[in-house]
């Protein structure tokens, strides 16, 4: 049971979204899937128990094509029921889903731990972890400042396969506009390169992101 102070904490977050949440707001279908390996659940349901993760409740419309989007890939099902005169619709995990949701937490123990995944890119699950580029530029800089090519060559490991600089500097600059990591500038001989590093505000979203993904690792994150 929780204690008083962590309590209190969850209780904050319901209503105050921490900084370095919305680093794994790309995670919600895994999220979907680790809530329903305890069983079935109503879309409703399902908005409020990811709720206390995000610190903000999912709108209708942003769960329920989401949910659509898993059925779709044959994640999930959903059967109808009739509950006090009112259609409801239930969703449950499938054999498929658990198969995602398994391969995508070997490939977020692997990147926690800056270990390439063991996975191929196009293995069930894999493509739910596509939207974390933020977080694992973090991770990476989190060890040592680096430039842009240095970049490249380091997300290599976690994506499988090169990434374009054209990919990596939105990210980069959605993170510098968000203060988690400023840009120096470098000069070799008559070449500027810019070299960036974490701030002390980056530093704690990393953090903050970093127990959350290993809380869904180990799959405690709704405990």
């Amino acid at each position: 049971m929780p204690g008083k102070s962590e309590s209190s904490h969850r209780s904050n977050r319901n209503s105050v979204p921490e900084i370095g949440h919305e680093l794994i707001s790309g995670l919600t279908q895994l999220l979907v899937l680790l809530i329903l390996k305890k069983g079935p659940q109503h879309g409703y349901e399902l908005a409020s128990m990811l709720e206390p993760v995000y610190g903000r409740r999912l709108s209708p419309g942003t769960i329920y094509p989401l949910l659509q989007r898993m059925k779709t890939k044959e994640y999930i099902q959903s059967k109808s029921t009739v509950v006090s005169g009112r259609k409801r619709k239930t969703y449950v995990v499938t054999r498929l889903g658990r198969i995602a949701m398994d391969n995508a937490q070997d490939s977020l123990h692997c990147i926690i731990n800056n270990k390439a995944p063991n996975l191929d890119t196009d293995a069930p699950g894999e493509e739910l972890l596509k939207s974390l580029a933020q977080f694992r530029i973090l991770l990476i800089l989190k060890l040592s400042p680096l430039h842009g090519y240095e970049l490249v060559e380091k997300l290599a490991n976690y994506f499988g396969q090169k990434i374009a600089l054209g990919t990596i500097y939105p990210s980069l600059h959605r993170l510098v506009d968000k203060g988690y990591i400023m840009g120096k500038s470098h000069w070799e001989g008559d070449r500027e390169r810019k070299v960036y590093e974490l701030t002390e505000t980056g530093k704690n979203a990393t953090k903050i992101a970093l127990v959350e993904v290993t809380r869904i690792v180990d799959d405690t994150i709704f405990n």
